[in-house]
């Protein structure tokens, strides 16, 4: 049985290809305190945790937990699900005020699944199941990270 990893395929669906440090990445553009579009690189976790940490703002696509059920008694018929979680980490500097960046991305990051939800080419239908979970991590005395969590759900026929 392989695995269902639906995260490459809705990255490149949703994302919009930038040149960022030095690569090309997708990419959810929204607009900062003024007015100014700001790209966030959307990164698997084996992308953004290689090292040092890539410059924030940034989106990390995380699979969760990826479960499947047979359908039938032959096994031949397949659904398979996975749960991500799209961790958009940010960080109080200019241009960005955390109270209300995270919520700008999280309704970008909303309508992307909601417009695309049925277009992704390995997933029959995708939708945000969880976009309001809050999480500060200190990386030192000087800096605070904010993450905010939006968690979505895909599902395929195999």
């Amino acid at each position: 049985m392989d695995a269902f990893d639906p995260r490459a395929a809705i990255i490149s669906q949703i994302g919009y290809t930038k040149f960022i440090e030095g690569q090309d990445v997708s990419t959810v553009s929204v607009l900062d305190d003024y007015s100014d579009a700001l790209y966030l690189p959307l990164y698997l976790p084996g992308e953004a945790r290689t090292g040092q940490l890539p410059t924030l703002p940034f989106i990390e696509v995380k699979l969760m937990t990826s479960p499947h059920t047979t359908m039938n008694v032959a096994g031949d018929k397949k659904l398979q699900e996975a749960y991500l979680d799209f961790d958009i980490m940010y960080a109080n500097v200019d241009k960005v005020t955390p109270s209300t960046f995270g919520t700008s991305v999280t309704n970008e990051l909303c309508d992307l699944i909601f417009i695309n939800k049925c277009l992704v080419s390995t997933c029959t239908y995708m939708e945000v199941v969880n976009a309001g979970r809050e999480i500060f991590e200190g990386v030192d005395e000087k800096q605070v990270v904010f993450h905010r969590i939006v968690e979505v759900y895909a599902m395929n026929y195999k």
